[in-house]
Formats: structure tokens, sequence, C-alpha cells
């Protein structure tokens, strides 16, 4: 029998660090509301490291460090892959630390890492691929990883019953800032340089970032001494530790061995792949089908407003259906994305591109914040969620370089997007044997 949100349950059952620097069970109402804003917050700080953050300075660097395009994108490459590696560390981190204390050593490395990216000259070669491989990867690491990561689980710690729907309010509000964030990141390196740019962000990491984090971060309703979607835990429990999850909850290499895992984890690594390509390279694609730097930054923003609902609705139909449902529907629009966007001076094809990305961008969140707790519980989460994150980080590593040489052999991305649409295929079929083997 549960307590009443008026009862103390004792204080055995709450870590310390769950009722600094407040008691979140003194709040009037379930505290996850809190941590899905703040949850969402902490992944819209992430841009910095992430793709829509790193390619408005692209051009900057090239002509800043001498490096070529490709040579940048290898750099890319390299840093990227190194952090993917890493991420499964960063998820042990999390199930051992808290995201809490994980996202806020996140928050301080990435304003760091930008700090010493605004510093950047002019290198030799040599010197220039080492820097600006260390640069990504902290960068990518900080950022993209654990940032992200100890946010989006965090979230999907404190919800259970409506964990997907909840999961596509937290990308919802993310899809507009991350499709807002090239323009807004334009307009900034316009006032001063991307020197000054990357200082004033920062800045802004620590003073609000960091602080809304070490306010408002919680690792799990169990230890802040409450029950997940609501309550306090039962007065009579005794010393018993605060527990996550249960003891049927997959172990990571349980979750690897399972068809499922690699069903809902391919196509969103696949977007990872692409998707960080055409954004990183995004001006210079304009460029080859005759668009200006304007005109192309702008697709984003219809992409948003295709990406919401359906990040609404399938949030809405994964508390309700098979993960692999939505993992079909991911990689046939992946397919319709990459096969059209090599074509956006034809407006046709232009619209299919939009519908397709928003479609794919708006199952994302499902596949990466619901689906994994759903499959396979709460209790190894953060390494489980950790091998996922890897494999998106890797593949987003690998995407850049491979347009680039795309871009370098053939003097066009096409053949590149061509090639990368056999990826989201094979995920359709991988998701519809899941699908058999889910039933």
């Amino acid at each position: 029998m549960l307590t009443t949100n008026n009862a103390a349950p004792d204080d055995a059952h709450v870590s310390k660090l769950g009722r600094r620097p407040f008691d979140p069970r003194r709040v009037p109402f379930y505290y996850g509301w809190v941590v899905l804003v703040a949850g969402t917050i902490g992944i819209i700080a992430s841009v910095p490291g992430q793709t829509a953050g790193v390619s408005v300075f692209t051009d900057d660097l090239t002509s800043t460090t001498g490096l070529t395009r490709l040579q940048l994108a290898i750099a890319y490459l390299i840093g990227t892959g190194a952090s993917g590696l890493l991420l499964g560390i960063g998820g042990r981190m999390i199930d051992r630390y808290g995201s809490r204390v994980v996202a806020f050593a996140a928050t301080i490395g990435l304003a760091c890492t930008v700090t010493g990216l605004s510093f950047v000259g002019s290198m030799s070669t040599p010197v220039g691929l080492v820097v600006m491989s260390v640069g990504f990867g902290c960068l990518r690491f900080s950022g993209q990883g654990l940032l992200t990561l100890s946010s989006r689980t965090m979230v999907a710690q404190w919800f259970d019953r409506r964990r997907g729907l909840v999961s596509s309010l937290s990308q919802a509000a993310g899809s507009f800032a991350f499709a807002a964030a090239p323009a807004l990141l334009l307009a900034l390196i316009d006032v001063d340089g991307f020197r000054t740019a990357w200082r004033i962000i920062a800045v802004s990491l620590v003073l609000v970032m960091a602080t809304l984090i070490a306010t408002l971060y919680r690792v799990s309703p169990e230890a802040s001494g409450m029950i997940i979607d609501g309550g306090l835990v039962a007065p009579d429990a005794g010393d018993t530790p605060a527990i996550i999850g249960t003891d049927n909850d997959a172990t990571r290499g349980q979750a690897l061995r399972d068809l499922r895992f690699w069903a809902v984890t391919l196509p969103v690594m696949a977007m990872s792949s692409t998707g960080t390509a055409i954004t990183f390279h995004i001006v210079d694609l304009g460029a080859e089908q005759g668009l200006d730097q304007d005109t192309i930054v702008r697709i984003f923003v219809p992409i948003a407003f295709v990406s919401v609902p359906v990040t609404l609705f399938t949030g809405w139909l994964i508390d309700r259906t098979s993960p692999m449902v939505v993992a079909l529907a991911m990689g046939a629009s992946q397919v319709l994305m990459y096969l059209a966007i090599g074509y956006l001076d034809v407006t046709v094809m232009a619209v299919l591109a939009i519908v397709g990305w928003g479609v794919a961008q708006g199952c994302f969140s499902s596949l990466t914040s619901a689906a994994l707790p759903r499959l396979f519980g709460r209790r190894h989460l953060g390494e489980i969620a950790g091998m996922q994150m890897s494999a998106m980080v890797i593949g987003s590593a690998i995407g850049p370089a491979f347009f680039a040489l795309s871009r370098s052999m053939t003097d066009s991305y096409r053949p590149a997007l061509w090639i990368s649409a056999t990826v989201p295929a094979a995920a359709v079929l991988l998701a519809a044997v899941g699908r058999r083997a889910d039933t």
C-alpha cells in the first residue's frame, strides 16, 4: 500500500543526492514532470555537440585551420568514432553515478571544449588533423553523447505508463530547437565571428545549464523516495535500499543478443549516419543543387513541422503496440528521404524529402527513449542505451567522411545518398523479422 503525497517515507529509501538541494517529494505534483522539462532542456543544450551545431562552423574551420573539407570530415570521423567507442563506458557511469553527476560533468566538458576550439588557428595538415580529431571527439562525447544520453535516460527512468508520450513531448520540443539552431548559430556567428559565438555558448552552458542540472536533475523516483508514475514508497519497507527496476530486467549482454535490440537500433543508427552527413555538408549540398546558404538552411523548419506531430503520434503508438512497428516506419521513410534529397531543386522531390525526413525524425524519439525500457526494463538502462548511443555515434562518424569522399570522387553527394538508402532498407527487413519474433 502506498502512502499519500503528504506522508514521509523512511529516509533509508532515499539517497542524499536525491534530496538535494531540495526534496522532490515536497513538490505538490509528480516530480517526473519537472524531470521532463529539465531533461528536455538538457537535450537542447547538447546542440553545440550535435551535427546541427557543428555544421554551421564548418566553413569557418576550413578557412581558419587550412584543412580541406575532406580532411575536416576525416577528423570528424576519427573524433566522433572514438567518442562512440567510449559511450558504453558512459552508460555504465550513468547506472553507477546517476544522470545528474554525468550530465553535470558533460556540460562542463562541453563548455571547455567549445572554448578550446575557439582558439584554433592555421595549422599544418598533420597537426590540424590531430587537433580537430581531439576537438571533435570531446565535442561529440560530451554533447551528443553523455549530455544527451544522461538526460534522455533520466526522463525514461521517471515514467512507465506514459513513457512513449512523454519522450515524444521531449523530442517535439527538441526538434524545434534543433531546427532553429543552424539559423540562430549563423546569426550569432555574424555578430562577431565564430570564436565569440563559441565563447558565448560556453559561458551559457556553465552559468545556465550546469546550474539547472545541479538543481533539478534527479536519478530516478526510487532514489528520491518515490514510486514511478507517482506516489511515495511504502512506510513499512524497512531499511531496504532503493532498487531500480526488477530482477527480470535484461542485462546489457542479454539485450545485445536479442534481435529486437538491433531491430530498433539499426534504423536510428542509419539516421544518425546519413542525417549527420547531410547536416554536416548541408551548405555545400545546397550549392551543388543551386541553392544558397539561407535557402538550404531553412529546410530544417518544415522538417520540424512534419516531425512534431509524427513524434507525438509514435509516442502514443509505442505505448500501445510493438516498437517494431515504429522501426518499420522509420526505415521506410528514410529510404524515401535519401532518394529524394539529392534533388531539392525539384519541388516534388523537395516535398518528398521533407516528408520522409520529418517522419523518420518523428520515429527517432520512440526508438531511442521508450523502446529500450519497454523491451529490456530499467535496471541496466544506462548500459543498454549507451550501446545504442554508441552505435548511433559511430554511424554519425562514418557518414560525413563517406559523403565527403563521394563529393571528392564524383563531384556529387548523390551516389552517397543512393548507397546509404540500402541501410534503412535492410532495417525494414530486420524490423519485419523482429515484429514476428515480438509476437
